[in-house]
């Protein structure tokens, strides 16, 4: 009987061992905070995924797989894949909020007379305490954007290292560089679109006013896949958007787009 057993037992974790990945498919029941894009990890296999808005998310797992599950406003989860999971295919799960303990509250001692001005007084001010104020280097790095913040975040400085690996797993990573790199060219484009009036781009370039802001894009787009991004000299600006400019409203016309506008007015 023992060795029947131990044949049976030994039948069951193999057949486990031998099953191959399957799609899991998971699901966040939280409904008090935000449930969408929420890393989830196969730590296991290194795949990743991401939580939509209703909190599902789906990845490939087999039988033991590992599954970390994290977030800014939750505590970190982690699950093993059992045999169940594996044959139903799909987890439903709750997962901790994070919560923010506020540092201590003080309440100064101070008795006040209602006397404003005489208040105002006889309370001690504290001194600041900066970093220059202590003779130590001041952090001249200008304020992140939100899209650097975001960036900063998927680093091994902002989300450790393990935090760090999952996300550039998951392609979290990536996808902010992306971002990152969008709002960097759009905030060239709109510099430069105020650079130069209105005016002169309709009387000394031809360009439409409504289409202004689409023959900035276009030259910054030029200037790129050219390797000159450089922006700085306004002049020279100026004299690369005249060499544009007719190339642009050739594109234009070949679009209809001149055609119309001339119809409208």
């Amino acid at each position: 009987m023992h060795k029947l057993l131990l044949f049976f037992s030994l039948l069951l974790t193999t057949s486990a061992i031998g099953q191959g990945a399957i799609v899991l498919r998971g699901q966040i029941l939280n409904d008090s905070i935000e449930k969408a894009s929420l890393t989830v990890v196969n730590i296991s296999l290194k795949k990743g995924a991401i939580t939509n808005e209703a909190g599902i998310f789906e990845i490939s797992v087999k039988v033991q797989d590992t599954i970390n599950i994290s977030a800014v406003h939750y505590e970190s989860r982690q699950f093993v894949v059992t045999q169940k999971m594996y044959d139903k295919r799909e987890v439903s799960l709750y997962l901790v909020p994070k919560i923010n303990v506020l540092d201590e509250v003080k309440i100064s001692n101070i008795d006040l007379t209602g006397n404003l001005r005489r208040d105002i007084l006889n309370t001690p001010l504290k001194k600041e305490i900066t970093a220059a104020s202590i003779g130590l280097p001041v952090n001249a790095h200008a304020p992140f954007t939100p899209e650097e913040r975001r960036l900063y975040s998927t680093s091994v400085g902002g989300a450790g290292a393990f935090g760090a690996l999952i996300m550039a797993i998951n392609g979290q990573a990536k996808m902010y560089k992306r971002h990152l790199k969008t709002a960097r060219f759009q905030i060239k484009v709109e510099k430069a679109r105020e650079k130069f009036s209105d005016s002169l781009y309709m009387k000394s370039l031809n360009i439409p006013e409504e289409l202004i802001e689409d023959f900035v894009y276009f030259v910054f787009e030029e200037k790129k896949k050219e390797g000159s991004e450089d922006d700085k000299n306004a002049i020279e600006l100026l004299d690369y958007m005249l060499t544009k400019s007719k190339k642009y409203l050739h594109l234009k016309e070949k679009e209809g787009v001149l055609k119309k506008n001339i119809k409208n007015e």
